[in-house]
């Protein structure tokens, strides 16, 4: 069944997302989880009618997220009516305040008791109204939450009030009640600003699927607008200067400058040219561009990411368990705690009233907003941060593992090396080396194009990996053996069949073991070992047609320019580096050598970096796995943390922990680093200060030490100075660019 996103309505605190948690995963098949920030939920198993009537059964209300409101959700501000209800609780806290300060200076009074009745009235009824209703949704389900705790504090205040309007001694409280709802209000409206500037971050991240777009027709022979949701694979599409890209595709004809910012990061437009590839979310700087779909906007690697993100926002990090596990028998407590405070005052002499006063205090000063924002708020400016720079997080535990790293380990090819390798070189059957540097057209019918090259090039038809696709480049405008599908041996090479032919294409000694090919050349060969050396930085790649040698292809990658800078950075940091490669060792030796990492082994298969990394895991490292996402997918599901490079393949954003969409992706997983680093700073910050403000102010309440309106004037102050600590995290910056 598919993923089903429904906004909740009535959350407030940690112990109301977990409550409808438990609610929705008690429901066999069910997997749900659910963000306090975002008040969404995301449910897999369950039908939309049946997931609502479950978020009900917990005391809350919901509704479906449909795909053109999700740009909006995030960040979303409050609702007309909420904001009215704050300009009228300002408006009536304003004359009770003087009236406080008049209580303070012998001139109380000030505000007849009546007026004060229908200011307290008005807020009760009206402002109030959603605590209240929060409240009551919560006891009917017979549980609590923090609403439970702001509607005891204020109801009692204005009850007791009302019930001392026919005293002839009276005490009022009608100033509390009304100074509390007040605060309280402007404390979540602080709350939800500084919610959205966390979540506003991540709005570019998810599509707009009306955007309107000119679309060729072939049949009226004309340009016609389209909106985005109409975009299909093949569609030519023509997109104006200044104009949003509205899917993946290839450029036709036209050049032009990309801002690919969203999506990687990169501050600076790229030039894009005919065959250059262009992705949704970017933005067209000048010129007019013809593009080719090849993704439509739901498929596009703008739509993976949001729905990444989308992910990480649900998932809770392990860290946060332990304010879920306080926040739910909390509210418990604090009831027990203020009716304690009550006997133990009234008891003590003081008078009734006074005693209720003191009460009210604690009821009010507990509410554990700062606790269960503590977590969530933090991760949401994390992972907002981490989107801006290209870092993509799979969920809130990757962020948290992230910042335990103390072992990466990384791959060669299209890791550390550009990803864009090139043939540069072809080794015939009988040994003779053709340059292709000096080859200024590919396609040129000067070009070598032997049958095996042919049938190399249609056996890697349809392999996403960077040196097939080094092969394919070089194939473009030339005839293609067709060889169907071929099959991907990871780590190896790929099998295909074109007729009653049998191809191989793959590492040496795959080719010459695995498939015992006859007729390989044998490395006495002087002619051979001269290639050898004077190749020693390209990957080889032989070829093999019914058993039979035919020939190897050379393929060259360069540094990617970052690499040195960032595993300089690293040694900084003293996290020790491997380098793992299924290369030939002169290759990896001669990488190793530019880059400092003394630990580099080469020829490693898939179960070979597999296996090494559950040795490092044995000996206490948290280690990080950096690879292309493809071969190395088993290697990372052995890692703490597996990351890959978003340009290795489509696969990369469903195999990784963390996929480096980045122009400076080495940089990036060492910025990885001291992000997640930081994030989790913050929300150590914010748990020490939520546990150490409730575990001060309540105590202070219960003894008498606060009044009612100083209670609910700093708990309101604490949310907001736990999301301002967690907003600081937009404003990080790395040590190094």
């Amino acid at each position: 069944m598919a993923l089903l996103d429904l906004r909740i309505e009535g959350m407030t605190c940690a112990a109301c997302s977990s409550r409808i948690e438990n609610v929705l995963n008690k429901i066999p098949g069910v997997k749900a989880n659910v963000s306090l920030l975002e008040h969404r939920a995301r449910i897999e198993g369950l039908a939309v009618d049946d997931a609502i009537a479950a978020v009900r059964r917990a005391g809350y209300d919901a509704w479906p997220i449909i795909e053109r409101d999700r740009r909006q959700f995030v960040g979303q501000a409050a609702s007309p009516i909420e904001r009215y209800r704050l300009w009228i609780a300002v408006a009536a806290m304003i004359p009770m305040l003087i009236e406080m300060v008049g209580m303070l200076t012998s001139h109380h009074g000030i505000i007849p008791i009546a007026a004060q009745w229908a200011l307290a009235t008005l807020l009760q009824t009206f402002v109030a109204w959603p605590f209240y209703l929060s409240a009551w949704r919560a006891l009917r389900v017979r549980s609590a939450n923090m609403e439970s705790l702001v509607s005891l504090g204020t109801l009692s205040a204005y009850g007791w009030s009302v019930i001392n309007l026919i005293n002839p001694n009276p005490t009022f409280y009608f100033e509390t009640s009304i100074v509390v709802i007040a605060m309280i209000k402007i404390g979540r409206h602080l709350e939800y600003r500084a919610r959205g500037q966390a979540l506003d971050a991540l709005s570019h991240l998810f599509r707009d699927d009306d955007q309107p777009v000119d679309r060729w027709d072939p049949t009226l022979a004309k340009w016609l607008p389209v909106t985005a949701r109409e975009l299909r694979i093949d569609d030519q599409i023509r997109i104006q200067e200044n104009q949003m890209i509205p899917g993946d595709g290839i450029i036709q004809s036209g050049q032009s400058e990309i801002d690919e910012s969203a999506m990687t990061g990169e501050s600076d437009p790229n030039a894009k040219a005919p065959g250059d590839y262009v992705y949704a979310g970017s933005l067209n700087l000048s010129g007019v561009i013809k593009v080719t779909i090849t993704k439509p906007a739901e498929e596009s690697r703008q739509a993976l990411i949001g729905e990444r993100i989308l992910v990480a926002l649900t998932t809770r990090a392990p860290i946060a368990a332990l304010a879920d596990r306080v926040a739910a028998v909390f509210v418990p407590v604090v009831l027990v705690i203020a009716l304690l405070s009550l006997l133990g005052h009234w008891l003590a002499g003081e008078i009734l009233s006074v005693a209720i006063g003191h009460a009210i205090a604690v009821l009010v000063v507990a509410c554990p907003c700062a606790l269960g924002l503590a977590t969530p708020a933090a991760i949401a400016a994390g992972l907002a941060k981490a989107s801006s720079r290209g870092l993509l997080f799979r969920s809130a535990q990757a962020l948290e593992r992230t910042a335990q790293i103390n072992h990466i380990v990384f791959d060669k090819t299209g890791t550390l090396t550009s990803g864009r390798p090139r043939l540069v070189a072809i080794t015939d059957h009988d040994l003779n080396i053709i340059d292709l540097d000096s080859i200024q057209s590919p396609a040129s019918p000067s070009t070598p194009w032997p049958d095996w090259l042919a049938l190399a090039a249609g056996a890697e038809r349809g392999i996403e990996h960077p040196l097939a696709g080094a092969l394919l480049a070089y194939a473009a405008g030339r005839e293609i053996t067709d060889c169907g599908k071929g099959l991907n041996h990871p780590g190896k090479g790929v099998s295909a069949q074109s007729g009653t032919q049998d191809v191989a294409v793959g590492k040496p000694d795959w080719i010459a073991s695995e498939l015992r090919t006859q007729s390989l050349p044998t490395k006495e060969s002087f002619s051979w070992a001269q290639q050898e050396h004077y190749l020693a930085d390209a990957t080889a790649i032989d070829v093999a047609v019914n058993g039979h040698w035919r020939g190897r292809i050379w393929i060259a990658d360069t540094l990617r320019l970052d690499a040195v800078a960032a595993i300089r950075e690293l040694a900084r940091l003293r996290i020790p580096v491997t380098l793992l490669s299924g290369d030939r060792a002169s290759a990896v030796s001669r990488v190793a050598t530019i880059l400092g990492i003394t630990n580099a082994l080469s020829s490693q298969t898939p179960e070979d970096k597999a296996n090494y990394l559950d040795a490092l895991k044995s000996d206490g490292a948290n280690v990080a796995m950096v690879g292309d996402g493809i071969n190395d997918a088993s290697a990372m599901a052995h890692a703490h943390l597996g990351v890959a490079m978003a340009s290795g393949s489509s696969l990369a954003l469903e195999t990784a922990d963390l996929t480096i969409s980045n122009p400076s992706p080495i940089l990036a997983v060492t910025q990885s680093l001291l992000l997640a680093k930081a994030v989790m700073r913050r929300v150590k910050e914010n748990l020490v200060f939520a546990f150490g403000f409730n575990a001060l102010a309540i105590p202070v309440a219960a003894f008498g030490g606060l009044s009612p309106v100083i209670a609910g004037t700093i708990m309101a102050l604490s949310s907001g100075l736990v999301m301002a600590n967690a907003a600081r995290i937009l404003n990080w910056r790395p040590r190094i660019i």
